[in-house]
């Protein structure tokens, strides 16, 4: 009995640590701007949480091409973010910088795009992004890393997107935004135009989400799938690699998505990550 309640108390401790750990997973870089038009905004990057569940970010951190947490500055003026929302943070510059201000001045230049959309900001030393080429980089309080890009030379007035499925797996890096609508997806890229200020295009917060056609990609996300003794059988195709875990939270195995999948493991408690989202399962 008393090994038996063990394994339970593993099991639960591990799915919690999962869980944690698909949450803030969750999270994904969808935009960057490093160049703005002249008469523009500051460099700004877009979050958006992919997840079924709203995060809490107090006390996350972000970096430019160093990568690197102790470099890190503090993202201020939000502390969660909602399952399915997008958010923006800004660099703070120059001495005469009041959040308020800034923000509502940011919200104006991007006009009704932004209605209801949350703006925070950030800024110290050395983490201005770079129109020749830099990345950011996400932390969690821990100190974990949460998501990063990177980005080459920037065009003046254009930012970056990242294109990713529901299940928050990159499907296009680094594109330049243009104006209209793009293959393949949302048609959620703007043209904002402000008096004495040039024409710069961008969708911030309304992140651009493959809108895939696919049925088996586009259900992927909830993928449907039984385990009949140790073979895992899918009716809807996982759109990753699934992967297996111990309960000391050692990966064991990956397998290619297929629609039968033989799981070559001892007997035990393992964990399946399936389309970003864990699942226990009993090897007998």
């Amino acid at each position: 009995m008393k090994k038996t309640l063990r394994i339970k108390l593993f099991a639960i401790v591990a799915l919690v640590a999962f869980g944690f750990s698909f949450s803030s997973a969750q999270i994904r870089i969808t935009e960057v701007m490093s160049s703005s038009g002249t008469g523009g905004t500051e460099d700004w990057f877009e979050l958006t949480n992919f997840g079924t569940t709203d995060i809490d970010i107090t006390d996350w951190k972000m970096d430019d091409n160093s990568f690197d947490y102790t470099n890190a500055v503090a993202l201020n003026g939000i502390t969660t973010i909602a399952s399915g929302e997008s958010v923006i943070f800004f660099e703070m510059t120059g001495d005469d910088f009041t959040p308020a201000d800034s923000i509502a001045k940011f919200k104006t230049f991007w006009g009704s795009s932004l209605d209801g959309k949350k703006v925070g900001y950030y800024g110290g030393s050395g983490v201005g992004l770079s129109s020749k080429g830099d990345g950011v980089i996400i932390f969690d309080k821990e100190g974990t890393e949460v998501t990063r890009v990177s980005f080459g030379k920037a065009t003046e007035g254009s930012s970056f997107y990242w294109t990713y499925n529901e299940s928050g797996v990159e499907v296009k890096t680094a594109v330049v935004s243009t104006a209209g609508t793009l293959t393949g997806s949302q048609s959620n890229q703007v043209t904002v135009s402000t008096t004495g200020s040039p024409v710069n295009i961008g969708s911030p917060g309304s992140a651009v989400i493959f809108d895939t056609t696919n049925s088996l990609q586009k259900n992927s996300a909830s993928s449907t799938w039984n385990l009949k003794g140790r073979t895992l059988e899918f009716e809807v195709l996982p759109f990753t690699a699934v992967e297996v875990y111990d309960l000391t939270g050692s990966k064991v195995a990956t397998h290619v998505p297929a629609s039968l999948i033989e799981l070559d493991l001892n007997q035990g408690i393992y964990i399946l990550k399936i389309d970003g989202r864990a699942h226990k399962v009993i090897i007998r």
